[in-house]
């Protein structure tokens, strides 16, 4: 029979262990107050269309399933000036570092950054695109290689249009690092009285972008492509557009004749109608001496996969040397 005395006795060690169960919790939540998220996790999206998980992300299909439904039927609204800004804007926040920044000035006009590894280099991309579901504005997107500090661009007007410059341009982004990759995002012919065709038209996300960059002299290489046909005997053709010729246009041109295509100098032979003379990227980068090609190609160099590789080679020569200064 348990006796009054031997019932008090344990009393004591439960009220200390009772104690010190609140006190635990007590830290536990201030803790978890003060501590923030674990150092993995960022504020940006996994993945370039939401969070698709840790994995890296394959920079070529993203780009072909972003472009395969492009046609002169597509969608296209004309963007008016503060849109153009707020994109630009956001562009040269993450250019800067300053991805919050850019964040806030893209998040007025339902685009966002996000930011991912690439599968093929192993390098971490940052992508500006339209958030919305339906992405019918047909404004592009644009990619930033964060590895190392953007020294040069590569503009695709004309995706699709110009068949697989979209795939150029992922090819000349991955072979040379400090890239950045302009993408127009609709058919040349989808808005009304050539709306759409951002090579030509300065009320442009694309125009806004590219002019941006070339403010912060960054050189450019404008890839277009051509019918074989129009200039029979030529597989390329090389310019500076309204620009003079600098060594980027020698060395660029040289190199496509190594790898055995036949090139046109538009700054000193007669090349048709394809000089870029009136692009408007172009003329801009001419009005402030900033290095800038335009580069025509014949359907096969754009459209057999190892002729697209030889000539994003070249073109990564010329990019390499326009990031060493």
């Amino acid at each position: 029979m348990e006796t009054r005395g031997s019932r008090r006795t344990p009393l004591l060690p439960v009220a200390v262990l009772l104690v010190l169960a609140a006190l635990a919790a007590v830290l536990t939540l201030a803790a978890r107050g003060t501590a923030g998220p674990p150092a993995a996790v960022r504020d940006v999206p996994a993945g370039p269309t939401g969070p698709t998980g840790p994995g890296p992300v394959d920079l070529a299909a993203l780009v072909d399933a972003y472009t395969e439904g492009f046609g002169p039927s597509g969608p296209y609204a004309v963007p008016d000036a503060g849109q153009r800004r707020a994109i630009a804007d956001g562009v040269l926040g993450a250019l800067d570092g300053h991805p919050d920044q850019a964040g806030r000035a893209l998040a007025r006009v339902g685009y966002r950054l996000t930011e991912f590894t690439e599968a093929a280099t192993g390098r971490r991309v940052a992508e500006i695109a339209d958030a919305t579901a339906a992405d019918g504005r047909g404004w592009g997107r644009v990619y930033l290689d964060l590895s190392v500090r953007a020294g040069w661009s590569v503009q695709v007007p004309h995706p699709v249009s110009d068949a697989r410059t979209e795939a150029l341009g992922v090819d000349l982004f991955r072979a040379a690092p400090g890239g950045v990759l302009v993408l127009a995002g609709a058919h040349r012919r989808a808005g009304p009285d050539g709306a759409s065709d951002v090579a030509h038209r300065a009320d442009t996300v694309f125009a806004a972008v590219v002019e941006a960059l070339t403010g912060r002299g960054l050189p450019g290489i404008q890839v277009h492509g051509f019918d074989e046909g129009s200039l029979p005997g030529q597989d390329a053709v090389v310019s500076s557009g309204a620009g003079q010729p600098g060594p980027a246009a020698d060395t660029t041109a040289a190199g496509l004749d190594r790898a055995g295509f036949a090139v046109c100098r538009a700054w000193r032979e007669k090349c048709g109608q394809l000089g870029g003379t009136t692009n408007v990227e172009g003329r801009f980068a001419a009005g402030l001496a900033v290095p800038w090609l335009h580069v025509e190609l014949g359907n096969a160099l754009r459209t057999e996969p190892a002729r697209r590789a030889e000539v994003a080679g070249v073109l990564a020569r010329t990019a390499r040397g326009w990031a060493a200064g």
